[in-house]
């Protein structure tokens, strides 16, 4: 429970792109972009019939061997961006031309762009020698039925070490081919590459294909990349800058990185509570690149609503991706290559805020009337123009500039904005005569800027439904983006700068917005005599659903969740690094460790010291460790270990997979993480698949299975009165349970259940007998059993 609230409050991960197009809906989002995100179903892409005989011909050709003596390389013939192009005509392409067949069907991977900031692999299938849809390979990725896995067709990353690697993946379809797009770093602070030293010299790239369309096979490709010639042409440059907003936010440049493909920008946005108090919307700014003779090579024009983006040059936004918490964003900005532009200076030119009027500004009309006739309406210096017109075609239309919009048949009103030097768009509400909210189908906003720079906003709304036509329309705004000229240059070369100081994080609002003293009272009062003598003072707030997380002041120094309903503190935390904790403690948390992998140290990082209604503790990890002490006893409860799945035993592992198999009717598993674990009661290797779907407990003394589960069958999930609802009434007999249970159980654990009794409590079944080890099963509401564990005296 608690680490699920961390995960949602604390990190948020949005591809910038999809967080721009909210408003359209993340499948059409997807259409535009033609890129895939490994976790969603693809929707199928319609073929658009060739203009030529001689089109057809060249994309067939594509796949043949002859093909590869009249085109240098693939990415030269795709549909791709200059930047990949560039990078291919300049020797960064190369053939891979590796394949395997199972079932008649072949997975081929046929050529690579080398780049470590933007790996780009093409790989197709083909059957009788013909392709095939390589929409395929994702039919099962996103479930529909939870028997299904979504983890079919996979793909793992490892460097020269071993060592599995979490990279960004992204897919674009190219003829008949895909296009498999990785990122070799991360955005979240702290893990980004800050030298072309942290990333690998060689990175193999494992194709685990277990099912095509409706066929099961065994498609296994492992494919190395070389990434030294890359990595030469590559350059991580430190800028380490900060501008500071008066409108309550600042902005740090942090690296510009180039590389064969492409060029990028990393920026972190800082909101403080001066912003969060003034400004709903994030921040937004627009920046632009241009060499020492003035030309522009790139620019960035960040607003949240794509439409308005007009001001950005050489993006590539489909390769954007930002991460952070609430208040501080980081974000990679990338753009076609610019590295071989001299003299480089970085000039913001303006920041976008979003305005509220002193008073809303409204117009009514007909609108059969208005299809007729245009009406024109001029508030504060802008000037407007109302039309609207029906849609009796099916087809989308295409709209100036060159995006296609408005599918079925509805009808449409045009907002036409004269709207002056400083103002993008006005935000418009539309009611029915009746006074009732009236939500579009789709909006879209053509916005243009005339020499003088003065902007020109068309807002068009999509009403997909011609029967539903109002006999009146009712149009009101009373906020508009207004764009603020800035004037701030840095030099686009390495910084010997320090690290910029972190900045402090913004909240959703203080202890003071709340205005609950006697909450906060409570929650400061209960946190106290959790830290007796330490100073403790609560700042910022969250929300979440009925709850309210006060944090304490000072960066992540840990919070109270309080109940809306009670006003009650029930979850505290206080965070700690780790060469503040007592020296007592950290000699414990260390012993532990020793004893699990002696001989190894600097396992920790920092401290939590936790108490819920059923923890009194404290917890302290590592990237691979972790020590969870009793604060009341001062005993070890848990001490765990993390290791490769390339590091562990391979009885371990020959003993997880059987267990996998006898729940999942003889699948193979493929191993994603290894933990090893020691509590009082059990020393055990936990090994589980992709998304921890299934986890299984290999007892480290005996190399036995003592507990098999298959957890996305799980329902309930920790809720204990949804179980006490849901089980009230116990779905199986003691008779029924066991004979239900008996055949599993054999399996995994060799133990026969005769003359064993049975026990239930809501979705819990306990098996014992008389000196016999004792078997826990737990069933979900469908009767099916998804849980095993063997109690036995050794593990």
């Amino acid at each position: 429970m608690s680490n699920k609230v961390t995960e949602e409050i604390e990190s948020i991960e949005i591809p910038r792109e999809l967080r721009e197009r909210s408003k359209l809906g993340i499948e059409q989002a997807r259409r535009e972009l033609g890129l895939r995100s490994w976790q969603s179903k693809l929707a199928k892409t319609a073929v658009i019939a060739a203009a030529s005989a001689g089109l057809i011909v060249a994309l067939g050709a594509a796949t043949s061997p002859t093909f590869a003596s009249y085109v240098k390389s693939l990415f030269t013939f795709y549909n791709v961006d200059e930047g990949l192009k560039k990078a291919a005509d300049e020797g960064f392409a190369e053939p891979v031309n590796r394949e395997v067949t199972d079932q008649g069907i072949t997975l081929k991977v046929k050529e690579v762009v080398n780049d470590v900031f933007r790996l780009s692999i093409v790989y197709g299938l083909e059957k009788d020698g013909k392709p095939l849809d390589t929409d395929l390979l994702f039919e099962n990725f996103t479930p529909t039925d939870p028997e299904q896995d979504p983890y079919v067709n996979e793909y793992t990353f490892t460097d020269e070490n071993g060592k599995e690697l979490n990279l960004l993946q992204q897919w674009k379809q190219v003829g008949n081919d895909l296009m498999l797009y990785l990122s070799l770093d991360e955005v979240a602070p702290g893990k980004e590459v800050k030298s072309l030293a942290d990333i690998p010299n060689k990175l193999f790239v494992d194709f685990n294909v277990t099912l095509i369309g409706k066929t099961s096979g065994k498609w296994h490709l492992n494919v190395p990349i070389d990434l030294a010639k890359a990595k030469a042409s590559s350059a991580v440059i430190p800028l380490n800058k900060r501008y500071e907003s008066p409108f309550g936010f600042s902005l740090d440049f942090l690296q510009l990185r180039h590389g064969p493909s492409k060029s990028e920008m990393l920026v972190q946005v800082n909101e403080t509570q001066k912003w969060k108090r003034s400004y709903q919307a994030d921040p937004s700014f627009r920046y632009q690149i241009k060499d020492g003779q003035g030309r522009v090579m790139a620019a960035e024009d960040f607003l949240p609503l794509y439409d308005l983006a007009i001001g950005s040059k050489n993006t590539l936004p489909q390769f954007a991706n930002g991460q952070g918490s609430s208040g501080k964003m980081r974000f990679w900005h990338p753009f076609l290559p610019f590295s071989d532009a001299k003299d480089l200076k970085l000039e913001l030119t303006t920041v976008y805020t979003v305005e509220r009027m002193a008073k809303d500004f409204s117009v009514s009309f007909d609108l059969k009337e208005v299809m007729k006739q245009p009406l024109t309406k001029e508030t504060e210096g802008k000037k407007l123009a109302f039309t609207a017109r029906l849609k009796t075609d099916e087809a989308q239309e295409r709209l100036s500039d060159g995006r296609e919009a408005f599918k079925g048949q509805g009808w449409v009103i045009e907002a036409d904005q004269q709207l002056g030097a400083d103002t993008l768009d006005l935000k418009w509400a539309l009611q029915d005569g009746q006074g009732q909210e009236m939500t579009p189908g789709q909006q879209v906003a053509l916005l243009s800027q005339d020499e003088k720079g003065n902007y020109r906003n068309r807002t068009l709304f999509f009403f997909q439904d011609v029967v539903a036509v109002p006999d009146r329309v009712t149009m009101t705004y009373n906020r508009y983006t207004k764009a603020n000229p800035v004037s701030w240059s840095i030099p686009l070369e390495p910084s010997s700068d320090p690290a910029l100081s972190e900045a402090p994080r913004a909240f959703d609002m203080t202890v003071e917005d709340l205005n609950k003293p006697e909450i906060v009272a409570k929650a400061e009062k209960a946190m106290r005599e959790l830290v007796p003598g330490e100073l403790i003072e609560m700042y910022g707030v969250t929300e979440l659903n009925d709850r309210w997380f006060l944090h304490l002041k000072g960066e992540d120094a840990g919070m109270a969740i309080v109940d809306k309903a009670t006003g009650e503190p029930f979850i505290l935390r206080r965070n700690y690094a780790y060469d503040k904790l007592d020296d007592a403690l950290r000699h414990k948390a260390e012993q532990a460790m020793q004893e699990l992998d002696p001989g190894q140290n600097g396992w920790f990082e920092q401290g939590q010291r936790l108490k819920t209604k059923d923890q009194n503790e404290w917890i302290i990890r590592g990237e691979r460790a972790e020590v969870v002490i009793d604060a009341v006893t001062g005993a070890v409860t848990k001490a765990a270990l993390k290791y490769s799945p390339k590091e562990v035993n391979a009885q371990i592992k020959a003993a997880a997979e059987q267990a996998y198999a006898a729940l999942s009717n003889g699948k193979e598993m493929r191993i994603r993480s290894v933990e090893r674990v020691k509590t009082p009661l059990k020393d055990v290797w936990e090994l589980a698949g992709p998304g921890r779907r299934f986890i299984a407990d290999i007892g480290a003394v005996t190399h036995q299975v003592t507990s098999a589960s298959l957890t996305y069958k799980d329902d309930v999930y920790g809720n204990e009165a949804k179980a006490r609802t849901l089980f009230a009434t116990p779905y199986y007999t003691a008779e029924k349970a066991l004979e239900a249970v008996g055949p599993e159980v054999k399996k995994l654990f060799g133990l026969d259940l005769e003359g064993y009794r049975a026990n239930v409590q809501w979705n819990e079944y306990t098996f014992t007998k008389q000196g016999a080890a004792t078997v826990e099963a737990k069933i979900n509401a469908k009767g099916e059993f998804w849980e095993y564990r063997m109690e036995s005296e050794q593990s």
